[in-house]
């Protein structure tokens, strides 16, 4: 990573004193270890939790996507000319490595690898992204961008998502969760992408087409956040919200609702008693007697921190949702959990904590959670 955690903290030090003082280093050190502390985090009967990548590694780890014995994640932060973010595999163990350095992409906000049905695109790793680097980037209309990863090459512009709905001009700013399609459903050889700032969700088909695919009206629910299918494949579900997802209200007005194939919102949400619910996932059959329910990352207040050196509310929680549709508490003491997945019999989740780009806290403050089923 180009920024390194002394690099980051010569912001600090500049504001201090050109060449710091014993009292500024110790200083330092104290917001150093205050904003990289590892969480504490809380599970309800039934759970454990360990830390699985602790801060200091990652910056904004955001959406998790099992693939070949490891975790990938588009870790939304560094910076390399005009280019950023990165994409890294997490082993079962912890370790990182890069997959998609610095320099290759535009920020990434969210992505999928192109299945075989996807022409010429198959196999290489499809995304949402900022059309630029930095704050100013992310309430721009964003693009879709290839990775060939068979090769070193920067990343290749598939399209520019067009202006949608009435909210913010229609600019499809503040990416959320992209994903494709399950194979042999009627979303297949489709990529999703969700953009907060317009209430909209975009399809991107294998000839390059981007287009709108659902517009939330921003009244019964707004801002979608994170994608998922029903396990027939049948039905998109989405996380969204009555709120502002900057507005640090914690309000319980969060739901998932179903989307049918052709854009179609139900009129009734899946669940609802959320705050900010982000990421979804169905457990798995080896999951045990939770085999089956929905997972969802809450973020909370979900906020941003300005200053970069605030303390945030450590409000993110993580839910399942029964077969009959109640909603209980798996685990809290998260700040702004995002991505979930599966892996073998444990969930993980990623937690962005202060964000690199809006909030400017450029800090590897992010960090991965393994929840398991007692």
């Amino acid at each position: 990573m180009k920024k390194t955690l002394s690099v980051c903290l010569g912001i600090v030090l500049l504001a201090c004193c050109e060449t710091p003082s014993a009292l500024a280093k110790d200083e330092i050190q104290k917001l150093t270890d205050r904003l990289l502390a590892v969480p504490t985090i809380r599970t309800e009967p039934g759970f454990t939790a360990s830390v699985l990548v602790k801060p200091g590694h990652l910056y904004d780890p955001v959406w998790l996507m099992a693939h070949d014995g490891v975790v990938w994640t588009n870790d939304d932060g560094g910076e390399e000319g005009d280019k950023g973010s990165q994409i890294v595999a997490i082993s079962k163990t912890g370790t990182l490595s890069v997959v998609v350095g610095l320099g290759r992409q535009l920020p990434v906000t969210g992505f999928g690898i192109a299945p075989v049905g996807f022409g010429a695109f198959g196999g290489q790793l499809v995304s949402m992204a900022q059309a630029e680097v930095a704050a100013p980037g992310a309430t721009k209309n964003h693009i879709i961008q290839r990775v060939d990863l068979k090769t070193t090459a920067a990343s290749t512009l598939v399209c520019t998502l067009p202006t949608a709905g009435t909210v913010n001009n229609g600019i499809s700013g503040f990416g959320a969760d992209a994903r494709f399609g399950p194979p042999h459903s009627p979303f297949a050889d489709r990529f999703f992408a969700a953009t907060i700032f317009n209430n909209t969700i975009y399809q991107v088909k294998a000839d390059g087409s981007c287009t709108p695919f659902a517009t939330f009206d921003g009244k019964t629910w707004a801002e979608p956040l994170g994608i998922a299918f029903s396990s027939d494949g049948q039905r998109m579900l989405v996380s969204v919200t009555k709120g502002t997802t900057l507005s640090a209200s914690a309000k319980a007005e969060g739901a998932i609702v179903s989307v049918a194939a052709d854009g179609t919102v139900d009129a009734k949400p899946v669940a609802e008693g959320f705050a900010r619910p982000t990421g979804i996932m169905r457990a798995p059959a080896s999951f045990g007697a939770y085999a089956g329910q929905l997972f969802v990352t809450d973020a909370g207040k979900m906020e941003i921190p300005v200053p970069m050196t605030q303390t945030l509310a450590a409000d993110g929680k993580v839910y399942r949702v029964t077969a009959e549709g109640a909603v209980q508490l798996v685990a809290s003491g998260f700040v702004n959990p995002t991505g979930i997945e599966f892996v073998d019999n444990a969930l993980w989740v990623s937690d962005i904590n202060g964000d690199f780009i809006a909030g400017k806290r450029e800090l590897p403050d992010g960090f991965i959670v393994k929840i398991s089923p007692r």
